[in-house]
C-alpha cells in the first residue's frame, strides 16, 4: 500500500520552496550560513555578488522561513532559521551524491 504525502496545497508549497532554493547563489548563501551567521556585506563578498543582489536573495529565503534576520542597533545579520533547513540542504547534497 502506498501512502500519498502530497495534496494540491502542500505540493504547491513544496514546489515554491524548491524553486527558491534552486538558484545557485541562494544555495551558496545557505551553505555559508550553515557555518555561521553573517552580514549581507560579508555574504556578498563571499560569493562575489553585489550587496543589493544578496539582499534580494536573502529576503526570498527569509520569506520561506529558511533563514532568520537578526537585527541590533548597529548591524543586521542573517542565520539559518532551523535545523530543518540544515537537513534539507543535507538531503539535496545526498541526492547529488547518488
Amino acid at each position: 500500500m502506498t501512502i500519498c504525502f502530497w495534496n494540491e496545497d502542500n505540493a504547491s508549497e513544496a514546489a515554491r520552496l524548491l524553486q527558491v532554493i534552486a538558484h545557485p547563489k541562494r544555495l551558496l548563501l545557505l551553505s555559508i550560513l550553515v557555518e555561521r551567521q553573517l552580514s549581507a556585506s560579508k555574504l556578498a563578498a563571499a560569493i562575489g555578488i553585489s550587496q543589493p543582489t544578496v539582499f534580494r536573495h536573502l529576503y526570498r529565503l527569509e520569506d520561506l522561513g529558511l533563514i532568520s534576520i537578526n537585527s541590533s542597533t548597529s548591524s543586521m545579520t542573517f542565520a539559518i532559521a532551523s535545523p530543518e533547513t540544515v537537513e534539507l540542504l543535507k538531503v539535496v547534497k545526498l541526492a547529488l551524491a547518488g
